[in-house]
């Protein structure tokens, strides 16, 4: 759209439909990197793929609130938030750009309290030395890297 017509859009019909409603859209998925016993807490994905646990945020609802909700849903366990890590536009095969928001968080049980949930296929803890022979999206491998120090 050139400059003239969309100035001619936003002062006219920009005020009934906003110009937000052509942005492209695409889902928000906040992930959690959970410490216990000096390993991460990771989850395999439908590809594959073994991967932070989280989920999409769901409409109205609060970043934090649907990181914990998400957390307890797939693992069984509460979290607290220690701080946000990082915010990336990451693309799923190719085909999907998802915004993840990536938080530290500290898990309020023991492993022994983790259970996952249906939406997952396994459940993994892995200290430093295992994360470079595992198939993990080379962003989240950089933060959980930082974590364990």
């Amino acid at each position: 759209m050139t400059s003239n017509l969309k100035k001619l859009y936003l002062r006219t019909l920009g005020k009934v439909i906003l110009s937000d409603f052509f942005a492209p859209r695409f889902p928000v998925s906040v992930k959690g990197i959970c410490i216990l016993d000096n390993k991460v807490v990771l989850l395999k994905n439908e590809r594959g793929e073994w991967d932070l646990p989280g989920g999409k945020l769901e409409k109205d609802e609060k970043i934090e609130n649907a990181l914990q909700r998400e957390i307890s849903e797939e693992l069984n366990v509460g979290v607290s938030i220690v701080k946000l890590l990082d915010v990336l536009n990451v693309s799923v095969k190719n085909q999907i750009n998802v915004l993840v928001v990536i938080y530290h968080c500290q898990i309020n049980g023991a492993i022994s309290d983790l259970r996952i949930s249906s939406e997952s296929f396994d459940l993994g803890l892995f200290d430093r030395s295992q994360l470079k022979r595992i198939l993990i999206n080379d962003n989240y491998l950089e933060h959980i890297l930082r974590v364990l120090h």
